[in-house]
């Protein structure tokens, strides 16, 4: 039998805590997610000590070992799956429940870690922080470990009676292909999310517990490399990489040295012997389970603690973290990891989340909002120029964003606008007198702009796409790259033709609307050397800057969002607090700034207009006036109409 080592729950502890002050969002623990890898490093050390004696012993049964295993990690992490369900199914916004739905098998079945790879990619991505399971990408690992470790060890051991040699081939092997993905940049996410590039953090603490060392109390090697080892954690949390690199050493080595050497009579030992982290470490797996689904679920619900500071809510979620951790600790794993019919509740609490899991994955689920707004219009298909628009209908089904909106498609004489003159109505008035360039804000604007030429007699030509920047390359026209939606060809030939229809046309004005605060960096040397080029052709400018983002989740429908926080129409605007705009307002300024710089350029300020007192309108009267978190709807653009005519009547007159 294993003899138990109090300093190792105290480890637990020292993996944990940083781990959850990282996902609260601390940058003061850049490198807090390491935690993981001490957890790597304690699980491979503790399964090996509990395999090599069942089969040195000749008592080796891989049915034994696996329904330990179901006994230890299944209730608890199906309990926390499905109490999740049922809490966001009656509070957190319906959309979001179906989002979450997704996740729920790769969790149960323990595939997580190809599912974050494969359907998210970068683990700091926002497609992953969004997933209220990311966290159980490190349990699938783990899991997948098991299945294939114990035959390793078995058959490795009647082949050749040792342990050692087998675990560190697997070590060194595992080792040199994360060192080749990282170090080439191969697949860093790959690095990140698979077994393979993990291995070798696992079998490390298995060659750890083979490898006795003779602990005594003034031994320099026991007193001396378990400080080291703490020492080389405590530097990863503060100083790590923001990704995942050769920084991972330093928790993987720091742990293998205080597991090896340390004990309760040194003094690494002794501080990780305190009965608080030895606390904290026996509720660590509780705590890693709970603690990221309560802070999605706050940042769900963030809109309700707007007037809170950012640290009471976080010391709000750890709060409820750890209250839920200790009944789960007390209730589920210390009842169920020794109960005999632990097996037959995790079968049921697999067919009671399947039930549930496909129920909400159905039709049957609806997430559509009873809505009193009045039904608005977008034309973010209608206006988008890009040449690939595969995927953009299915975008705007899977976030919900139909709902209660008319979406006019794009006429199919405009399917080659972006080689040809843009997109153009009113041409019966001419050629055009104003132009539009930008990206999806810019489509955003488009309808109310040809309506503003309609009423000045001329047409508008609108060079606007979703998701790419409408500068390029203007010095060298032929060297333009790709997009995501343009080929080099198409670029090409997208920047030739805005040229030479400014060169042809001689507009009056020309339009520019973007999104600011993602976007560009700077000043883009495109975007400056569009505006040199326009100053030079003596053309006039109109920039519009970025109206605020509200405190939503991105890409949600405003209106059915305002429909599940109540917020119902009212005579006037709806208001809410502005949060998170710095870096709106700090490119808005620059914006504006250009206007001091250039003597053809205007800008309108959008933001302004849209705020009042720290408040941004969200509605007026029973019209939504946002389509989604940053985008104006149709009547959100109205509201500037006759700003807007001032500004233009001049010019083009």
């Amino acid at each position: 039998m294993m003899k138990y080592r109090i300093e190792i729950d105290g480890l637990r502890a020292i993996a944990i805590v940083p781990v959850i002050l990282f996902h609260l969002g601390y940058n003061i623990v850049r490198g807090g997610y390491l935690g993981v890898d001490v957890f790597f490093v304690i699980s491979g050390y503790l399964i090996t000590s509990i395999l090599t004696n069942d089969i040195e012993n000749q008592n080796f049964s891989m049915y034994r070992f696996w329904l330990r295993r179901i006994k230890r990690l299944l209730p608890l992490l199906l309990s926390v799956v499905l109490f999740t369900l049922i809490f966001c199914l009656f509070f957190v916004f319906k959309p979001t429940v179906k989002s979450i739905s997704k996740d729920i098998f790769p969790v149960i079945f323990s595939y997580f870690n190809f599912h974050a790879l494969f359907d998210f990619g970068d683990y700091w991505g926002e497609k992953s922080e969004q997933s209220f399971f990311l966290h159980t990408w490190s349990l699938s690992v783990e899991e997948q470990f098991y299945l294939f470790y114990p035959f390793y060890l078995y058959f490795s051991f009647k082949l050749f009676s040792n342990f050692i040699v087998p675990i560190l081939l697997i070590t060194l092997a595992s080792f040199s292909f994360f060192v080749y993905e990282i170090t080439f940049n191969i697949n860093v996410d790959f690095a990140f999310y698979m077994l393979p590039t993990r291995i070798w953090e696992l079998s490390l603490g298995g060659l750890v517990s083979l490898i006795k060392i003779r602990k005594s109390k003034n031994s320099f090697p026991n007193l001396f490399f378990p400080s080291i080892g703490f020492l080389m954690i405590v530097w990863s949390y503060f100083f790590g990489a923001r990704n995942i690199d050769h920084t991972v050493l330093f928790p993987v080595i720091g742990s293998t040295l205080i597991i090896m050497y340390s004990s309760t009579s040194e003094i690494v030992g002794k501080f990780l012997s305190m009965r608080i982290l030895v606390f904290i470490g026996k509720i660590s797996y509780s705590l890693y389970l709970w603690h990221w689904v309560v802070i999605l679920i706050m940042k769900n619900l963030t809109i309700n603690f707007n007037h809170f500071n950012h640290h009471i809510i976080n010391g709000f979620a750890l709060f409820i973290t750890f209250i839920l951790s200790i009944f789960t600790f007390v209730f589920i794993e210390n009842k169920t990891r020794n109960y005999n019919h632990s097996p037959k509740i995790v079968i049921v609490g697999f067919l009671v989340i399947s039930g549930l899991t496909f129920f909400l994955q159905s039709d049957f689920f609806s997430t559509n909002y009873n809505s009193k707004y009045q039904s608005q219009i977008s034309y973010i298909q209608y206006y988008n120029i890009t040449p690939n628009q595969s995927g953009l209908k299915t975008f705007l089904k899977e976030n919900n964003l139909t709902q209660n909106i008319q979406i006019p498609e794009k006429k199919e004489k405009f399917i080659d606008s972006y080689k040809k003159e843009g997109i153009v109505e009113n041409e019966h008035f001419g050629i055009p007198k104003m132009m539009l360039f930008g990206d999806s804000h810019g489509v955003m604007w488009a309808k109310l702009l040809n309506e503003v030429s309609f009423d000045f007699k001329t047409s508008l030509s609108c060079y606007t796409s979703n998701g790419t920047t409408p500068f390029f390359n203007i010095r060298k026209i032929e060297l333009q790259g790709e997009s995501v939606y343009f080929s080099k060809l198409q670029r090409f030939e997208y920047a030739k033709s805005i040229i030479s229809n400014i060169e042809k046309w001689k507009p009056k004005l020309i339009a520019i609307a973007c999104r600011w605060d993602v976007s560009y960096d700077e000043i883009d040397s495109n975007f400056y050397d569009l505006l040199l080029y326009l100053e030079k052709e003596n053309i006039k400018v109109l920039l519009f800057t970025q109206p605020p983002v509200l405190p939503f989740k991105e890409n949600i429908n405003v209106d059915q969002y305002l429909t599940y926080l109540k917020i119902q129409p009212i005579t006037g605007s709806n208001m809410i607090s502005l949060s998170n705009n710095f870096l709106v307002i700090k490119k808005n300024e620059l914006i504006k700034s250009l206007s001091t710089k250039f003597k053809n350029i205007i800008v309108y300020d959008v933001f302004q207009e849209m705020t009042e007192g720290g408040k941004v309108k969200v509605t007026l009267d029973n019209k939504v006036l946002y389509f989604d978190d940053d985008h104006l709807s149709y009547d959100g653009t109205y509201i500037h109409k006759k700003n807007i005519v001032s500004i233009i009547k001049p010019i083009i007159n």
